[in-house]
């Protein structure tokens, strides 16, 4: 009867010390999804900026309503031949480069991909049921599929840091307007179109400039963010409630600090950032 009773507490509070672990498990996995959901956030921010900034090196400028009806106009009346179907895109906006449909096609099949590989990722830490004793097998099994994501995000923002997108169409408009100007034999009406012309192109510039220290914060944010997370995966055994808490709040400082970047900064930043990992991957595999 004595050893049924012992038997009894014993069992009894082995699943109260089971409980507790799981509830401690469930805790520590719900605590380090946040540093997740920080780098899908990012990712996802950082996937929207290079289809932004890819849609907008063929766009022509922006034209109010009535621009676009003056220059139709001026156009038609230019215009000697049989308009068609296939010449009134053209004549309706002659700036506009039609990208052909299966490049874009492609493009955006390509952008998906990548987005979907990210959102993968993260679903592993949704499917992470609350306290199972597999909880941290599958977080730990994750790190390698992040290393695979962080050397993808990192070569995307060294080759935005070396070779950022432009407005390639606006670019070409201007560049052709200039030559007009050159061709004017008016000497007083050429100096003022010069003038004009110029500051367009300044203006033009600063715009780019934006476009492009934007796309580049976004990767190197998620960059960081994903180095960050590297680290909460692999030493996630050894971490506490704390640890990962601290660790939560070191994303949104890590966010910060690159959001207060100057552009020389990122350029600086993400132009090394390929090039550091893939060193030290390769110095990793050498020993």
């Amino acid at each position: 009867m004595a050893q049924s009773s012992l038997y009894r507490i014993g069992r009894t509070a082995i699943l109260v010390i089971g409980i507790g672990l799981m509830a401690a498990c469930s805790q520590k996995a719900e605590t380090l999804k946040i540093t997740v959901d920080q780098f899908g956030s990012a990712t996802e921010a950082a996937f929207d900026a290079f289809g932004t900034a890819q849609t907008a090196q063929f766009a022509p400028a922006p034209k109010s309503a009535s621009a676009k009806q003056t220059e139709f106009i001026a156009n038609m009346d230019a215009f000697t031949g049989k308009v068609t179907p296939s010449n009134l895109p053209i004549l309706l906006d002659p700036d506009a480069v039609k990208v052909d449909a299966t490049v874009a096609q492609q493009w955006q099949k390509t952008l998906a991909q990548l987005r979907n590989q990210y959102r993968q990722f993260v679903a592993i830490f949704d499917q992470i049921e609350a306290g199972s004793a597999l909880g941290a097998s599958a977080v730990t099994d994750s790190g390698p599929i992040l290393e695979k994501l962080r050397s993808q995000l990192d070569a995307i923002t060294s080759d935005l840091a070396k070779d950022p997108p432009q407005y390639l169409v606006r670019r070409g408009a201007l560049i052709a307007e200039l030559n007009k100007i050159r061709a004017d034999s008016d000497a007083q009406g050429k100096s003022l179109r010069l003038q004009i012309w110029w500051q367009d192109w300044q203006a033009l510039m600063t715009e780019e400039k934006l476009l492009q220290t934007h796309t580049l914060r976004s990767f190197l944010t998620a960059s960081s963010l994903g180095t960050h997370l590297q680290s909460q995966i692999d030493d996630y055994a050894k971490l506490d409630m704390a640890a990962l808490i601290g660790a939560a709040e070191q994303g949104i400082s890590l966010a910060g600090h690159v959001r207060d970047l100057s552009p020389t900064e990122l350029v600086a930043q993400g132009s090394n950032l390929f090039e550091t990992a893939t060193g030290a991957t390769a110095a990793t595999t050498a020993q």
